[in-house]
C-alpha cells in the first residue's frame, strides 16, 4: 500500500478535489467512508454540493478559528492511501479501521484519546481514500507529528501483513538516514504536462542531468551535455563568486509570466545537489583507449565496457576474500551500475533498446548516497561509462551483436548481486531498484544473445566426438561437481564447448580459462551457468565476433530449351481430275 502525506491550508481546497469529480473526471462513487464523529455532511451525497463542502469544511476548522494565532499556518493534514492493483478490493469498513490505524501513528487521532484532531475519510475509487485532517486538537493544542510520515510507513507495513496485502518496499526515512528514491512529480506537475502534451518535467530533467552526468569528468563536459539533450542550467553564486548550487529547466516549461520553471538539484534528487555532483565529476576515470575513442564501430567499446564491469563485479563480490562490500562501497558500486546504463541508453539502437532505457530509467529511480571514501568502488564502472560514449552508437545485430550480449549479461549479474546485497543489508528500496533493473537487462540478454548462441550452437553440433568429450573431462576437471553438471547438462554446453574449441585455436587451455572464469563468481543465480562462463571466456580471450554460418548456395539450373516446333507443312495441292 502507497501512502503520499502533505500539509496544506486550505480545508475546503482538499475537500473539493477529494469529493468532486477529480481532473478528468476519474471520481466515481465518491462519499465519506467515516469521520471524527457520526452525521457529517456528506458532498458526494449531497443535493448542494458546494453547500455541503463548506459546511464540513467549517465543522473540520472549528478548533484552528479556536486556536487563532496559536494553530499552525499549514492546518490540514492530508494523507491518501492506495493499494496495489492486484490487491483484493476493500470495504469501507476495513479502509476505516486503516485509516483509524494509520492516523493513530501519525498522532492525528489517537486510540483512546478524546482530544484527538477532527479527521473525515473519503473514497472516491475502489483502490484508495483520502484522510482530511485539521491538527489542531479539542485542548487547543497542535497534534504531535514530528516523524509523522515514518511513523505511518512502519503501520502500513504491519498492516499489508494483517490484510494479506503486497509487500512494498520501504526504507528508514527519518534523521540521519538517507533518502532512497527519487522525487516524483506533483500531482500539478503532471496534470499541466498532460495539458501541454508533453511528460512532465522532474523526471525529464532526473533523466537528462543523469545521462549528462555518466562518465563525465569535468563541469564544462557536464554543462556541454546538457546543452546537447537541450536542457537550461544556471549556476547560484554566493556574493565571494564561488558556486552555491544549480538549477536546471526544461525549455518548453514556463510559469504564467513566461519564465522558465527552474528545479533545483535538490527538487530532482538528494543525489544531484551541486556538492554530490561535483564529487561525482571528481571521481577519476580511466580515459578509454585510442581504439576506443577512435573506434569505427562500437564493437570495441563494448568490449571494453564488459571488462571494466566484470571487474567491479568481481570487486563487488570480494574477490575470493568471502566477505561482501560494506554499504558506502555497495551504494558507491550501485550508483556505477546506474552511469553504465545511461550511458548505453544514449548510445545502444538496436532492437532492444526499448529494454536498456527501461533498464536506465529503473535504476534511475534510486538514490544513491556515498561518502568520497566510497569513489574507488565507481572508479571502473565510470570508465565502462566513459568508454561506452566515446565508441559512440551500437545497433547490437551483426559484427557487434555478440558483444552487445556479452555486456548485457555482466551487467543482468551485476544487478543480480546488487539486489541479493542489497536484500541482505535491509535495503529494500534499492533491492526492489536492482530486481527491476535485472529484469529489464535479463528480457534485452534473451534477445540479443538468441543469435549469437544460435551460431555457436550449430557450430558445437559439427564438433567431433572426441573433441567434446576433451571439453567435457576439462569442465569435470575444473568446476566443482554440481556446478559441472549444471553446465554439462545445460541447453548451452554445445555453445560453449564451440567457445572452448575456438580458444583452444587461438592459444589457451580450456581447463585454465574455465577456472579463471569462475573465480570467486557465484553462479547459483545463474539461469544458465554455460552461457555465463561462454561469455566471460570469450571476453578474456579476446576471441572474435561470432559469424552465423553462411547457408550453402543454392545451385541454379536452367532447363535445356524445348526443340523448336516445326512449322506447319503446306497444304496438299489439288488433284486434277
Amino acid at each position: 500500500m502507497i501512502a503520499s502525506v502533505s500539509r496544506g491550508d486550505y480545508t475546503r481546497g482538499i475537500l473539493a478535489y477529494a469529493y468532486g469529480p477529480g481532473e478528468q473526471d476519474e471520481h466515481t462513487d465518491q462519499h465519506t467512508v467515516a469521520g471524527f464523529e457520526d452525521l457529517l455532511p456528506d458532498p458526494g451525497l449531497a443535493a448542494d454540493f458546494q453547500q455541503a463542502v463548506s459546511q464540513l469544511a467549517k465543522i473540520l476548522d472549528l478548533r484552528v478559528v479556536q486556536a487563532g494565532k496559536g494553530a499552525p499556518k499549514e492546518h490540514v493534514w492530508h494523507c491518501s492511501l492506495r493499494a496495489a492493483p492486484q490487491d483484493p478490493h476493500l470495504s469501507d469498513q476495513q479502509w476505516e479501521n486503516i485509516a483509524r490505524r494509520v492516523m493513530n501513528a501519525a498522532g492525528i487521532a489517537p486510540t483512546g484519546d478524546p482530544d484527538g484532531c477532527r479527521w473525515v475519510v473519503v473514497r472516491h475509487a475502489q483502490d484508495h481514500v483520502h484522510i482530511i485532517a485539521t491538527t489542531v486538537r479539542a485542548d487547543l493544542t497542535g497534534a504531535r507529528l514530528h516523524n509523522d510520515w515514518q511513523r505511518v510507513m512502519d503501520e502500513l507495513t504491519l498492516i499489508e501483513q494483517d490484510y494479506g496485502l503486497r509487500q512494498v518496499p520501504r526504507e528508514p526515512h527519518g534523521r540521519g538516514s538517507a533518502r532512497t528514491t527519487a522525487k516524483r512529480p506533483t500531482r500539478a506537475e503532471v496534470h499541466k504536462a498532460g495539458r501541454q502534451g508533453r511528460e512532465p518535467s522532474r523526471p525529464v530533467l532526473r533523466t537528462a542531468v543523469r545521462e549528462s552526468l555518466a562518465g563525465a569528468v569535468s563541469e564544462e563536459e557536464f554543462f556541454g551535455r546538457l546543452a546537447d539533450h537541450g536542457i537550461l542550467v544556471k549556476v547560484h553564486r554566493l556574493p565571494s563568486g564561488d558556486a552555491k548550487g544549480y538549477s536546471f529547466a526544461v525549455p518548453g516549461d514556463r510559469n504564467a509570466a513566461g519564465q522558465p520553471v527552474w528545479y533545483s538539484g535538490s527538487k530532482l534528487g538528494p543525489d544531484l545537489t551541486l556538492p554530490r555532483i561535483r564529487a561525482r565529476l571528481a571521481i577519476t576515470t580511466d580515459e578509454p583507449g585510442e581504439a576506443i575513442s577512435k573506434a569505427a564501430t562500437a564493437r570495441p567499446a563494448l568490449l571494453h565496457a564488459g571488462r571494466l564491469v566484470d571487474q567491479a563485479l568481481d570487486d563487488l563480490t570480494g574477490s575470493g576474500s568471502g566477505e561482501g562490500p560494506d554499504r558506502q562501497a555497495l551504494l558507491a558500486q550501485a550508483a556505477g551500475l546506474g552511469e553504465v546504463l545511461d550511458a548505453l541508453a544514449q548510445t545502444h539502437h538496436g532492437p532492444t533498446r526499448a529494454q536498456i532505457a527501461a533498464a536506465a530509467k529503473a535504476s534511475g529511480q534510486a538514490v544513491y548516497l556515498h561518502e568520497r571514501a566510497a569513489d574507488q568502488e565507481m572508479r571502473a564502472l565510470r570508465s565502462a561509462a566513459r568508454a561506452l560514449l566515446a565508441g559512440g552508437p551500437s545497433l547490437g545485430r551483426a559484427n557487434d551483436g555478440d558483444a552487445a550480449a556479452a555486456l548485457f549479461d555482466i551487467l543482468m549479474l551485476m544487478a543480480i548481486t546488487l539486489y541479493r546485497l542489497h536484500r541482505a543489508a535491509g535495503q529494500r528500496q534499492h533491492a526492489a531498484t536492482a530486481k527491476a533493473t535485472r529484469d529489464q537487462l535479463r528480457a534485452a540478454y534473451t534477445q540479443a544473445a538468441a543469435k549469437p548462441l544460435t551460431a555457436l550452437t550449430a557450430q558445437g553440433k559439427r564438433l567431433p566426438q572426441a573433441v567434446q568429450a576433451r571439453h567435457t573431462a576439462a569442465v569435470r576437471q575444473a568446476l566443482p561437481a554440481d556446478l559441472a553438471g549444471r553446465v554439462l547438462g545445460g541447453a548451452q554446453w554445445l555453445a560453449l564447448s564451440a567457445t572452448l574449441t575456438e580458444a583452444q585455436t587461438h592459444g589457451h587451455d580450456p581447463a585454465a580459462l574455465l577456472r579463471q572464469a569462475i573465480g570467486s563468481r557465484e553462479m547459483d543465480s545463474a539461469d544458465n551457468p554455460a552461457a555465463v562462463l561462454l561469455w566471460r571466456i570469450r571476453r578474456t580471450a579476446d576471441l572474435p565476433a561470432i559469424t552465423a554460418p553462411q547457408p550453402a548456395k543454392r545451385r541454379i539450373t536452367t532447363p535445356a530449351p524445348a526443340p523448336a516446333a516445326l512449322p506447319p507443312a503446306p497444304p496438299a495441292a489439288p488433284r486434277r481430275r
